[in-house]
């Protein structure tokens, strides 16, 4: 039996919203794609956050699996990584993901909201990509989980920041009115879009050391860029939020398979270099 112990899954969580991005087929693949732009940046924040090979990591809100692999990588087979979600159906991916790439020796995955997950195991790090602005306090979620930690464990987390100024220059109308929908949805939603932004203060307001903090931020230039899908997959699968908050595409624009390309035209007719997300990645270590 695994050393550590989960409360039941119930039916509240510390997100202080549905998450809005859903559950569907569309949603996983945007994770995937996410996942590749993502997985330089994510790596480097680690890395510098301190993973060593023979760690032992909680990763939080591990949905189809990518921080966790990533994570397993770093540390190598006398390490391990516990991925811990809600969803059922993501952890089950992430499962199967683990096994076909051969991870599944030293990932494991479980099912559980992050307020009930308790276990009597210490862990070296505690990770997570994408996982505090939904969370009612996330403040309060980096304090429940740095108790889990050994003396000199680690917490690091990657976030993310919509409030781009400039996302295309020159300036592509159509992919910037298209882009800053995701700032309105989430404000929308309750969601802080520039919670990357806010890293230090939320490590500080959890009692934690200040943290180093880093920003980057994807490019993309010229046709074939993953930026065009991963936007389009984004704004598709918010589709419902979007219009619950009354909130439409631009005109022109059909949210369907070819939304991509819709996008791609847009900005090789202006010859644009796109700035996307902005990432940010924050580390400290606990007494």
């Amino acid at each position: 039996m695994n050393e550590h112990t989960l409360s039941a899954v119930g039916t509240t969580s510390d997100a202080h919203t549905d998450y809005p991005l859903g559950s569907s087929d569309l949603e996983h693949r945007r994770l995937m794609l996410q996942a590749r732009i993502l997985r330089p940046s994510t790596d480097h924040f680690l890395r510098l956050g301190g993973l060593r090979p023979g760690m032992s990591v909680l990763d939080l809100g591990s949905g189809i699996g990518d921080v966790s692999m990533l994570a397993a990588e770093i540390v190598g087979p006398r390490g391990r990584v516990l991925g811990i979600d809600r969803d059922p159906v993501t952890t089950d991916k992430a499962r199967r993901r683990a096994w076909h790439e051969g991870l599944d020796t030293n990932v494991e995955f479980e099912v559980t909201e992050l307020d009930a997950f308790d276990t009597a195991e210490r862990f070296d790090a505690v990770v997570g990509r994408y996982v505090l602005p939904y969370q009612k306090d996330p403040a309060a979620t980096l304090r429940r989980f740095a108790r889990f930690l050994r003396p000199g464990g680690i917490l690091a987390f990657h976030e993310f920041d919509f409030l781009v100024q400039n996302p295309t220059w020159p300036p592509c109308p159509l992919w910037d009115d298209s882009y800053r929908l995701l700032t309105k949805v989430y404000e929308a939603t309750g969601t802080p879009p520039d919670f990357g932004g806010r890293l230090y203060r939320t490590f500080l307001d959890a009692g934690l050391p200040g943290p180093t903090v880093e920003c980057q931020g994807p490019v993309g230039a010229g046709a074939d860029s993953p930026l065009f899908p991963w936007l389009a997959y984004s704004l598709r699968v918010l589709e419902p939020a979007l219009a619950k908050a009354g909130l439409s595409l631009p005109a022109g624009l059909v949210a369907d398979d070819t939304l991509p390309d819709q996008l791609e035209k847009a900005v090789l007719e202006q010859n644009s270099q796109i700035l996307a997300t902005l990432q940010y990645g924050a580390w400290t270590r606990v007494p």
